[in-house]
């Protein structure tokens, strides 16, 4: 769960007069009830009729921040039953408040039937030490169905939580209020592709009452957004939390009736001491212990980069990650050191240590991954950050290291730390952005090459090589599976292809190419005939198109560009005779991002064909969607395309 900074709402304010602000249920209608689609997106099942959070001091509880949920819903199929679960999250002090709940249905004679949520049936659920959770089922729920529901939520804390207009279903209105005291000052930014109905901010004189200083002003701001599509998730995308419509609030600065200004937005320069103070729990200064825990042999290597490989190579198999990524100040490194296990900061602060107590020059890198999202520049927001990988200076060169995964190469960053820009933190100097990139290209080449038998198989051998990040994820599979599983799995994915046998070349040696090299038979389930088909994109042929939306609103990226290439020789026997082979196609994507060819050539009784695939951009902007879905669209149609043998008279 991600980690907020929790600031108390401190004040002797008493607020003379407050009116009620929360919605109360039963609005909905029957023609809401009659509805069975939506016109404007016949897939969804389900439709946001109307949502609303509103926060505002609350006049019986000390003005402490209140606010107040509305949600009603159209359940249009059995998939969307879910959203009758709902589930609240509660910091620690966070109080819930006045849940109410219905749903409604039709009766056979057109009529409204309500069932009513039972106080009884709201549980609570302990997450960790600081996060509670209440849970609750909407009763009586059906395909047809309208639920309607309302809670409030009582908090200390000045931290306002991000609203979301858009989600995986259509919403026809979502609004979100605020009346925030003049005194404190938000930076508010809306995120998405969806345009504002409503932005606007009045000011409220008599917002509350301020013993012994009088009435109080708020700023009261209402945005609202109406008919929002369902955001709709796609392949090569980054964490939807950068391009789904929402509203975020950070707070920037308080005035004290005195007149003092509180700064909570900082400086970068100051951001980075905090980094260094609160979130690294002091475990920045632990190379004497990591000096006497790394083998002795390792700090004679007199060369740094060997020396430095070595001392990776150390961490890296020392420690199985945990799973967890970076914890902030929850790092103790010995204790994960004595354990053999830690999250992202424990082995990487490790690392650091380590290679600090060699005497090389490294820095610690903060990021945020692909899937939570990029951060923010335009001011410090330090919990954005998720991740911490190390930057070592060798020879003038620059390496980016991340020892949490075992089959990651000396300088390759993980895949998913590839997400906008890092910040390397330089506690003597300033600390800088970089963009983190791979270090080692990535391709997978296929060389095959079979014969047809007299029983009508193929048989023949395969050889796979991949690099870079295909390398890395099958070295993982292949740690996961013995052999004959691996064996097992290969055939599920080809069902008429017997393996005879295996070798695997690199296994262990991660900055080389991973290669498998297999002995096989391809069994004809046809049987007999005159004419034989063989698609001759035997293995890794694309199924179906990554790109399927009507109109993407938000980049396409790849992450990382890649190479594709596949070639086979196919032997034919002299009864048969080379009746028909694949079109040749070459196609290429608009501003140089990437090309694909399919060709074949003819030559006495053999046939060869090689298809290659280069992606050679990692972004591209959604105005090249298009493009990219019929370059895929045509890739497809190329690997369906057959060679047809005749056997001759």
């Amino acid at each position: 769960m991600k980690k907020i900074a929790l600031i108390f709402f401190l004040s002797t304010m008493s607020l003379m007069s407050q009116k009620e602000r929360s919605l109360s249920l039963g609005r909905t209608s029957l023609e809401e009830l009659k509805l069975t689609g939506y016109e404007k997106d016949s897939t969804a099942s389900a439709l946001v009729l109307y949502e609303q959070a509103n926060r505002y001091p609350d006049k019986n509880e000390d003005e402490i921040p209140r606010t107040d949920f509305y949600f009603r819903i159209k359940i249009f199929d059995k998939s969307a039953f879910d959203l009758a679960d709902v589930q609240i999250y509660l910091r620690k002090n966070e109080r819930l408040l006045d849940v109410k709940a219905i749903s409604y249905n039709l009766t056979d004679e057109g009529t409204m039937d309500k069932k009513f949520l039972n106080e009884d049936d709201i549980f609570s659920i302990d997450e960790t030490n600081n996060w509670t959770s209440k849970k609750f089922t909407i009763p009586n729920i059906k395909e047809g169905s309208v639920i309607e529901y309302r809670y409030s939520i009582l908090s200390p804390y000045l931290v306002i939580d991000d609203w979301y207009f858009q989600s995986d279903i259509p919403k026809l209105k979502s609004e979100f209020k605020a009346s925030i005291l003049g005194n404190y000052k938000y930076n508010i930014k809306v995120t998405g592709f969806q345009k504002l109905n409503t932005n606007d901010a009045q000011i409220d004189k008599k917002c509350v009452y301020l013993d012994g200083i009088g009435f109080g002003s708020c700023v009261v701001y209402t945005y609202a957004m109406e008919n929002i599509p369902a955001f709709k998730e796609e392949d090569f995308m980054l964490s939807k939390k950068n391009y789904i419509s929402r509203l975020s609030f950070d707070l920037k600065s308080r005035t004290s009736y005195q007149g003092e200004i509180k700064n909570y937005t900082t400086t970068w320069k100051k951001a980075d001491k905090n980094l260094k103070k609160y979130f690294f729990n002091n475990q920045i200064s632990k190379k004497n212990f990591f000096k006497k825990q790394i083998p002795k042999t390792i700090f004679l290597i007199k060369n740094q980069l060997d020396k430095a490989k070595k001392i990776y190579s150390f961490i890296q198999n020392h420690y199985t990650w945990n799973g967890n990524y970076w914890r902030n100040s929850d790092a103790k490194l010995k204790k994960a050191f004595d354990e053999k296990s830690g999250d992202v900061g424990e082995i990487n602060l490790s690392l650091f240590n380590s290679l600090q107590a060699a005497g090389i020059d490294t820095k610690l890198v903060v990021l945020s991954t692909r899937k939570n999202g990029l951060t923010t520049k335009i001011y410090p927001v330090i919990f954005d950050y998720n991740y911490v990988v190390v930057q070592a200076l060798i020879n003038n060169k620059t390496y980016y290291l991340d020892a949490t995964n075992k089959f990651l190469p000396f300088g390759q960053v993980p895949f998913k730390a590839i997400n906008g820009e890092a910040r390397v933190l330089d506690f003597n100097n300033e600390s800088y952005w970089v963009r983190l990139k791979p270090q080692f290209p990535s391709s997978v080449n296929l060389t095959v090459r079979l014969k047809l038998n007299d029983d009508e198989n193929l048989e023949g051998g395969v050889m796979i090589r991949r690099t870079g990040y295909y390398a890395i994820n099958q070295r993982r599979k292949l740690s996961l599976l013995t052999e004959d599983k691996y064996i097992e799995d290969f055939e599920s994915d080809y069902p008429y292809t017997e393996v005879e046998s295996i070798e695997f070349r690199n296994k262990t040696e991660l900055e080389k190419p991973l290669s498998e090299i297999y002995k096989i038979k391809i069994i004809d389930e046809n049987g007999s005939s005159d004419k034989i088909r063989i698609n001759p994109i035997l293995f890794y042929r694309l199924q179906k198109n990554p790109f399927k939306l009507k109109e993407r609103n938000f980049p396409v990226d790849f992450g990382y560009t890649r190479k594709q290439n596949y070639s086979i020789v196919l032997s034919i026997p002299d009864e048969y005779e080379i009746y028909q082979v694949p079109k040749d196609i070459a196609i290429s994507l608009p501003n140089d991002g990437g090309t694909f060819i399919y060709k074949t050539i003819k030559k006495g009784n053999n046939i060869s064909l090689y298809a290659r695939l280069n992606i050679s951009r990692r972004i591209f902007s959604n105005e090249e969607y298009f493009a990219l879905k019929e370059f895929y669209k045509q890739i497809i149609i190329a690997e369906n395309s057959l060679i047809t043998l005749k056997r001759k008279l």
